[in-house]
């Protein structure tokens, strides 16, 4: 748990306690936790064998933190929220929709924990590995929201209870003050923007090319439609043509 502690001594919640948020207030969970939990999780340390990475897969964030463990402290009676001008972000909706404080702030206490021994290369388990932060959009907003049903994810769609499709359209974060490319906010961007491709594609490739801040996995953004070999084949003919303009 080296890479859980230090995280935890450096983030804002360094002065509560683990159980604040790992456990309720009641001596029932607290005695069943010590009695069932604490003993199965010795053994498999002196077995070695506990899950490499611990909590790999963000089950505790997204299934076991109950909402009121948060709002102890954290209401949006009791907080200011200090967006960046240009995004909204309607908590209460959220609330509403019955998702957890923590399906969007999974990494608040431990970010950065790959960083850290065992977790950072005495595990070979874990070579190369990252926990996923839900706070950024690509990994986290997009589960519900992005307009590729490939990118959205059905257990955390699953949570929504009150029947509502989570909108698809850049507004709904996203208000006038926030500055979309040329061409990105206009309604017919997606049957137009081949057009802007053809003319310039290093305009759209300067964020939506391999490895470039928008890409799809480590590809470039347009094979989230078209397959890669369609994608290669018309950077290539792109980049004939803008050479033979010059």
């Amino acid at each position: 748990m080296a890479p859980e502690w230090e995280t935890w001594k450096k983030s804002s919640h360094s002065k509560i306690t683990c159980y604040s948020c790992h456990g309720d207030r009641n001596p029932i969970y607290f005695f069943r936790m010590k009695l069932l939990a604490d003993p199965v999780g010795a053994v498999s340390s002196i077995l070695n064998t506990y899950e490499k990475p611990i909590n790999k897969d963000n089950e505790v964030s997204q299934h076991e933190i109950k909402r009121n463990r948060c709002e102890r402290c954290h209401t949006n009676d009791n907080r200011k929220f200090t967006f960046p001008k240009g995004i909204i972000m309607n908590h209460k909706a959220h609330k509403k929709a019955g998702l957890r404080c923590t399906n969007c702030h999974n990494r608040i206490t431990h970010l950065g924990a790959e960083n850290y021994e065992p977790l950072k290369s005495q595990w070979k388990e874990a070579r190369g590995f990252k926990y996923k932060n839900f706070i950024t959009m690509k990994q986290g907003c997009f589960r519900c929201h992005s307009v590729n049903p490939a990118e959205r994810d059905p257990e955390t769609e699953k949570v929504i209870k009150n029947g509502k499709i989570p909108p698809k359209a850049c507004t709904t974060c996203h208000n006038k003050y926030f500055n979309l490319p040329i061409g990105h906010s206009q309604p017919d961007w997606r049957s137009k923007h081949k057009d802007v491709a053809r003319r310039d594609f290093s305009y759209c490739f300067g964020c939506h090319d391999a490895g470039a801040k928008f890409d799809n996995k480590g590809k470039p953004w347009c094979t989230v439609c078209h397959d890669d070999a369609k994608v290669a084949s018309f950077k290539q003919q792109m980049a004939e043509q803008q050479k033979n303009r010059i």
